[in-house]
């Protein structure tokens, strides 16, 4: 796939802007939160689906790091609007990073001689 255009990387960063300041505003407790955690979920995951598919290497690790993306995506949406279901999200956010990080670390070994 052909290498997305740089105003596509602003656009990411903006849209993660957007998604931190609704988990910022979820924890303050302002009324905006929804919108801009819809808004900058969507834009991220538009974004991230984007990149993913432009990407020239790819490693078995990637699809916890995709699990990762998308369960932090729904908590934060839920939490947003006080679903309480958000919450199992956020722990199978954290379960996907630590097998995430682990086998992204195991994939960077040289292979074993036997």
């Amino acid at each position: 796939m052909k290498n997305p255009a740089p105003v596509y990387r602003y656009m990411f960063i903006a849209a993660m802007g957007f998604f931190l300041v609704g988990t910022l505003f979820t924890i303050i407790g302002i009324p905006a939160a929804e919108l801009f955690s819809f808004l900058g979920g969507v834009g991220v995951l538009a974004f991230y689906i984007l990149f993913s598919r432009a990407a020239i290497r790819t490693q078995k690790s990637n699809y916890a790091r995709h699990v990762v993306v998308l369960s932090l995506i729904l908590g934060q949406i839920l939490k947003s609007f006080e679903v309480a279901f958000g919450t199992y999200f956020f722990l199978i956010a954290l379960i996907a990073i630590l097998v995430w990080i682990t086998w992204s670390v195991l994939e960077g070994l040289p292979p074993s001689e036997q």
